[in-house]
């Protein structure tokens, strides 16, 4: 592969076209294609993370979980951002998790380079900063959303979310998966799915979910997916470099 498409597949991951030329050519010999499949733990929520992912393609997903192992999630990571920034805090204590929901692929980078970088105080500093600020922001509204909000606005929510950061209108995830991940039951999210397939909003067929009209599913969402889309505008609205 030439230098030019290597460098045309990094930078599709938002935070890395963001970056000036400068430090981007820092980071550059250190970062490492990887392909990651659906399930794939990218990091475990009781050990720090060794490698920092920038995404290229594919989603993950943040998540706690109780002792009695059933997950909830905290927010969703695409290509506007990075899976494994933890690294750049010094404690013993972690409970996230984080597992890829599709499949997928980007590079990554070991959390010792990564940390030297932030350290620098210069341009990944300050984008790393911004974005945890978006997911903080984030994963509160989720979790207002998750106590006072009807299962079919949540579920639409979720769904829009996940569409935007894989920028695929097609999901492919089990009831089951989507049920656990939104800390409810598999009944629920069926007769919530069944209300939004009865408007042909969206089609469900053996674990694929396919958006089929967008305009009526935001519709159908609560007010908490525009706050979420708000603290993260800054980072679609990035552009790659030229």
């Amino acid at each position: 592969m030439s230098n030019k498409k290597v460098k045309d597949s990094q930078q599709r991951n938002l935070l890395l076209a963001a970056l000036p030329d400068e430090d981007y050519q820092r980071l550059l010999p250190h970062l490492r294609p990887v392909f990651l499949r659906r399930g794939e733990v990218l990091h475990q929520s009781d050990s720090p993370a060794n490698s920092v992912y920038f995404l290229d393609q594919g989603v993950a997903a943040l998540s706690v979980s109780n002792s009695e192992g059933v997950d909830i999630e905290l927010s969703i990571v695409g290509v506007e951002s990075t899976v494994g920034e933890r690294a750049i805090f010094k404690n013993d204590f972690f409970i996230i998790r984080c597992q890829m929901l599709t499949d997928g692929g980007g590079y990554k980078i070991s959390a010792k380079v990564f940390e030297e970088e932030f350290k620098r105080g210069g341009a990944l500093h300050d984008l790393i900063l911004s974005r945890l600020e978006a997911r903080i922001t984030e994963t509160a509204q989720t979790a207002l959303c998750n106590q006072t909000h009807r299962a079919v606005e949540r579920l639409s929510r979720w769904l829009l979310t996940l569409a935007d950061r894989s920028h695929c209108e097609e999901i492919f995830l089990t009831q089951e998966t989507i049920a656990n991940l939104l800390g409810v039951n598999r009944s629920t999210i069926s007769i919530a799915s069944k209300l939004l397939l009865d408007k042909k909003i969206i089609d469900y067929n053996r674990g694929r979910i396919t958006i089929l009209d967008r305009a009526a599913l935001e519709g159908e969402t609560c007010e908490c997916y525009k706050t979420i889309m708000q603290a993260i505008q800054t980072f679609d609205s990035i552009k790659r470099k030229s």
